[in-house]
């Protein structure tokens, strides 16, 4: 037989349960728990800096990465950085609720991946989701969730500052306006840069405004 689905319930009965949902690895999707892999270097950095930037600019709100968010019945989400309001009035086990957060972020190495993780990002009620793919030119908004489905994606240009609609203030520049290149069947080389000191860099002069479209 197949074990049984673990709830927010058994996590609030079990303090050796809920310990292992601590581990900033450790997801609950549909009620399992599921281990994410090691991230990559590229993935690293990029969250390190983003999260630093927003964190800079944040004034009354929490950055967190790899933060858990609650999704009821039988999910609990880590986006890799996250921004909400204040959590006093969210201070319950096992996690805020997803809908606290006025961005999550999902840096990842490939985009084909995340699907998934956004529909259940737009089910649990998360305004608004960045997807950044570590080494790529350009990224991609999702907001105005309805159902499992974002009605809105645009568009997130190098080196092109951008804010969460429900904190217009908080503009950061997601994706840089420069990229690591790698020529074909060629390892990367190095070379100076202030993004990234100890890789090949390029500008990727893409000129392309903000796009809106239905999902």
């Amino acid at each position: 037989m197949p074990a049984a689905r673990i709830t927010f319930d058994d996590l609030a009965a079990s303090d050796d349960l809920a310990a292992q949902f601590r581990s900033p690895a450790v997801e609950l999707l549909d009620g399992r728990m599921v281990r994410q892999p090691l991230p990559s270097a590229a993935v690293v950095a990029a969250v390190v800096r983003l999260a630093s930037a927003l964190d800079e600019r944040a004034t009354g709100l929490r950055v967190g990465v790899r933060d858990a968010v609650a999704a009821p019945p039988s999910d609990l989400l880590r986006p890799e950085v996250g921004v909400a309001r204040p959590m006093a009035s969210y201070a319950r086990w096992p996690a805020p609720p997803a809908h606290a957060l006025a961005l999550a972020v999902l840096v990842v190495d490939d985009e084909d991946d995340v699907a998934a993780r956004l529909r259940r990002y737009a089910f649990a009620g998360v305004r608004e989701v960045w997807v950044l793919e570590a080494t790529a030119a350009t990224g991609t908004r999702y907001a105005a969730p309805h159902g499992v489905r974002y009605t809105r994606r645009e568009l997130l240009l190098p080196g092109e500052p951008c804010a969460p609609d429900d904190v217009p203030w908080l503009h950061v520049v997601p994706v840089p306006r420069t990229r690591v290149v790698t020529a074909p069947d060629q390892p990367s080389s190095s070379s100076i840069s202030n993004d990234s000191p100890s890789t090949s860099i390029t500008s990727p002069g893409t000129s392309r405004r903000l796009r809106r479209v239905s999902t």
